[in-house]
């Protein structure tokens, strides 16, 4: 369901990503939008902000307790994070991107010799070869802002990160969507119809209806002045106080016994890029390919196993979307 969105975009981007982006120069939209009191119209507003690309709506429709919160995590992060894992960590996603931009007539190639010879193959084919410059600029809006710093990390910004980073990334994916022609649209969620089944202060029942789809009934809490899914009301302050666990746990004598395999793994990934990215011809590409299936199985296979003395994960603690699957 689209109301997905609201969840999934408040509760984890924001904490997925831990910093916030190049600071704009433009105002954000949603300095002069003012969220309405009433369940209905405000959903709907946060709705219709955020389909024409303004994701900071989505910073502004959080209880201020809760934006509190994720500011709180993301800098605890940054303070406590191996700055060379981490930045190592983001030169590899810099990385994929060349090696993706520089080889996709290549990697469009593979795909083919594994293709049947039908128009539906060749159309395919097509969206492949359109689609993978626009995953490349979702990677550069990631490693050109500052998520790619622990410094930025420290210094994070939930209402930046969003007005800037999560809104250009929200524009990349629409432009991928309108290439496949399925899956999330920005038309399809401003033309959601939003009702109000019943409500009292605090709680409200709406009727979400999708054009040519049945309408939804989707629940939602007020907190702090702010209507909130009530799954994401419930769960908060249990999925914060575990991911505040896990930043207790990431202790410098735990960091220090995972860094190791952690380094190797990450030196692992990027030999397999360079040899990736290195490939001058179609058979070398697909050569390269298939020898990188047995070190990144294994490398899977060894984050599979549980860490040395049952340390905590050195990664960002994530709450999960309370309303995903």
């Amino acid at each position: 369901m689209r109301t997905k969105i609201l969840s999934f975009s408040l509760v984890s981007a924001s904490v997925f990503f831990t910093a916030c982006g190049n600071q704009s120069e433009e105002a954000s939209a949603s300095e002069t939008v003012t969220i309405p009191e009433a369940p209905d119209a405000a959903i709907k507003t946060i709705l219709t902000e955020f389909a024409k690309g303004d994701a900071g709506i989505l910073w502004d429709a959080m209880p201020a307790s809760y934006q509190a919160d994720v500011d709180t995590i993301a800098q605890t992060f940054g303070a406590k994070t191996d700055p060379e894992l981490y930045n190592k960590s983001f030169a590899l996603v810099d990385q994929l991107a060349g090696v993706l931009s520089k080889q996709q007539n290549f990697i469009v190639g593979s795909v083919a010799e594994n293709s049947a010879d039908t128009a539906e193959a060749a159309e395919k084919l097509e969206e492949i070869k359109q689609a993978i410059p626009e995953v490349v600029k979702v990677l550069q809006t990631l490693t050109s802002s500052s998520v790619a710093s622990v410094e930025g990390l420290k210094a994070f910004s939930g209402q930046d990160f969003f007005d800037t980073t999560i809104s250009s990334i929200t524009a990349q994916m629409k432009e991928l969507a309108e290439l496949s022609g399925e899956g999330f649209s920005m038309d399809d969620l401003n033309a959601l119809v939003v009702n109000v089944v019943e409500s009292d202060d605090m709680t409200a029942t709406l009727s979400m209806s999708a054009p040519g789809e049945e309408p939804q009934l989707e629940s939602f809490t007020k907190v702090e002045g702010r209507w909130i899914p009530t799954d994401m009301a419930n769960q908060w302050t249990a999925q914060i106080a575990e991911a505040k666990a896990q930043l207790e746990a990431m202790t410098p004598e735990t960091i220090a016994a995972q860094k190791p395999q952690i380094m190797g793994a990450l030196t692992m990934v990027e030999g397999v890029l360079t040899q990736i990215g290195a490939a001058e011809t179609q058979a070398q590409f697909d050569q390269a390919v298939q020898g990188a299936m047995i070190p990144l199985f294994g490398l899977m296979m060894m984050f599979q196993q549980p860490a040395a003395g049952g340390a905590a994960p050195m990664s960002a603690p994530v709450p999960s979307s309370p309303t995903a699957p």
